[in-house]
């Protein structure tokens, strides 16, 4: 094997495994929140906790997006016409968990109508997205390395 396709084969297999993980994790939280509302839990669907009912959505929305996010850079990973850096593999697995944890732990220690200090890691999170994304469409329009 070369080093490319071993390189491809390592950043392909980290996310199958977290975009997998990440899919189990937040459809798990939506099927939570989902009982919850069925059982109509005060905690949840109270009208004091609307800020926690919207931080918890959030959380399982942009989980659940993330995850399919690192499934599909797992799939075009190797055809790729650069390979993909290290770095913009690093960010999107820190994104993929920093996004959906802040809106979680933002969520669950509200302070009336205001997320908990959680939510703070929100934006570093959605700006570790962002760098990976654009390191992925940079390795998109490169020359293609052998």
């Amino acid at each position: 094997m070369s080093d490319r396709t071993t390189h491809d084969r390592r950043l392909q297999l980290r996310h199958l495994r977290v975009g997998w993980i990440a899919l189990l994790a937040f459809a798990a939280l939506g099927t939570t929140l989902e009982a919850l509302h069925g059982f109509k839990v005060a905690w949840y669907l109270g009208v004091m906790t609307e800020s926690r009912r919207l931080l918890f959505t959030l959380a399982h929305a942009h989980g659940a997006g993330l995850g399919l996010v690192n499934l599909a850079l797992a799939a075009v990973c190797p055809s790729l016409p650069r390979p993909l850096s290290g770095t913009a593999s690093a960010s999107l697995v820190a994104g993929t968990w920093l996004v959906p944890g802040g809106f979680f732990l933002g969520g669950l220690f509200i302070h009336g109508a205001d997320p908990g200090l959680g939510a703070l890691l929100v934006p570093p999170g959605a700006l570790l997205v962002l760098f990976a994304l654009a390191l992925t469409v940079r390795a998109c329009f490169e020359p293609r390395q052998r």
